[in-house]
């Protein structure tokens, strides 16, 4: 009996925490990310085993050129419609239309033109300016953009749960496709199977957006123009640095070391930002939430804190520890390589915590600059440390260069724009309303 009744308010404090609406959304999007996150690590093992590490590098600095350029194309849409959406009424529907053409158009067209431009900019990617090859990168461009920009759409209109279905089915299409491929496209193949399945993903997505979730919103509300361009460029800005700093740096190693380097870099890089993307979701979660509830800004902002640290701390520390065996499920170069550079990587995702409330306070609070003043300094540190460490230290440099730079930014926005949010008493109302 005692057991019993000690398990029922175990089970009323769950039920409690999931009926919270910032930890539910954090979840739904941490679920989706770790469920993309998982199945991506599974596809490049996949892929490692199936192709040259050659192959590999050159697949994935091709990919990380089109996130990187879906990223500059999105032109901080993503931020913007899960800041506004939960506010906009009528305005979310002609807000979600004119984000998508925007930026669709502007994907296609800088994507096709920055893949005729690679032997200017990538001699190493020189083979995506050939044939065919513009008119993939242009597609999978815009299709990554809409792909990147829908999920936003999904969480400003408090429908998260079904971004991990959608992730994981993306997911597995991506690896059941990659196997179809091996033999068909030696070369092309991990390329092929990372970007065909966002079509339907795009289609589907969509289609329950405009059909079921839109017609939802409620009839009262509106956006502010001044504020929400304001809110855009600044954030723009930032999430233009982040992505150079982001990833440009598989790119980076490419051209500083080799391909094969670039393969080992890589994988460790991805499975870092993994683990980063925790806090990340729940910050935007915590922007939803905080959007509709600005008098409780402070206490969100702790909250969020909080129940990041106690989920990034752990799996960090894992990682840390079981780096070297979960990297030999790519092979034995990819552990020797890569330990180190994922260790270096696990531990600055804890003062990263920091770092991503210091910018969704920014962009709750309408100060777009500060995102742009936070990853312009991860921007130009760390791509400028990578790149005078990579031809001495070799790839773990960049994880020197990371790491060093999360630290820093922690004890600034601590000192600054988080210390009114977390050090002041009370619960006494957004610093910006």
């Amino acid at each position: 009996m005692a057991s019993s009744s000690a398990t029922t308010p175990r089970r009323g404090r769950l039920r409690a925490h999931l009926d919270d609406r910032m930890y539910r959304t954090g979840y739904y999007l941490i679920l989706g990310t770790g469920a993309s996150g998982l199945l991506g690590v599974a596809f490049w093992a996949a892929a490692a085993r199936s192709y040259s590490a050659h192959v590999v590098g050159l697949s994935a600095a091709a990919v990380s050129a089109i996130a990187l350029v879906s990223g500059i194309c999105s032109l901080g849409l993503s931020a913007v419609l899960v800041r506004y959406l939960p506010v906009a009424g009528p305005s979310g529907r002609p807000l979600i239309i004119r984000s998508y053409v925007l930026t669709i158009v502007l994907s296609f067209l800088v994507g096709g033109g920055v893949a005729l431009t690679t032997g200017l900019w990538s001699p190493t990617l020189g083979f995506l300016g050939e044939d065919l090859w513009p008119l993939a990168f242009a597609l999978s461009t815009a299709a990554m953009t809409t792909f990147t920009l829908q999920d936003s759409v999904l969480t400003g209109l408090h429908a998260a749960a079904w971004i991990p279905i959608e992730n994981t089915l993306y997911a597995v299409a991506k690896l059941v496709l990659l196997a179809a491929l091996a033999a068909l496209l030696p070369f092309a193949g991990p390329f092929v199977a990372w970007n065909l399945p966002l079509l339907p993903a795009v289609l589907i997505v969509n289609y329950l957006i405009f059909r079921r979730l839109v017609p939802k919103l409620s009839a009262e509300g509106g956006l502010e123009r001044r504020k929400v361009i304001s809110m855009a460029a600044g954030n723009y800005g930032g999430n233009l640095l982040g992505l150079l700093g982001n990833m440009y740096l598989p790119i980076l190693v490419a051209n500083r070391t080799s391909a094969s380097e670039a393969a080992y870099f890589y994988v460790p890089w991805m499975i870092s930002l993994s683990v980063e993307l925790v806090a990340l979701n729940m910050m935007t979660s915590l922007t939803v939430e905080a959007a509709l509830d600005m008098p409780h800004l402070r206490q969100l902002s702790r909250r969020a804190l909080t129940h990041s640290m106690r989920l990034v701390v752990p799996v960090a520390a894992l990682t840390v520890l079981l780096a070297p065996y979960g990297l030999l499920l790519f092979g034995s170069e990819y552990a020797d390589e890569g330990t180190t550079l994922l260790r270096l990587l696990a531990l600055g995702a804890i003062p990263n915590v920091i770092a991503a409330l210091g910018a969704g306070v920014a962009r709750i609070e309408h100060r777009g600059w500060i995102v742009t003043a936070i990853q312009g300094f991860q921007f130009v540190f760390v791509v400028a440390l990578s790149a005078a460490l990579l031809p001495g230290v070799g790839i773990a440099g960049v994880g020197i260069a990371w790491t060093g730079c999360q630290f820093l930014l922690a004890a600034a926005l601590l000192a600054t724009i988080l210390r009114p949010v977390l050090f002041s008493g009370g619960d006494r109302g957004a610093v910006v309303q």
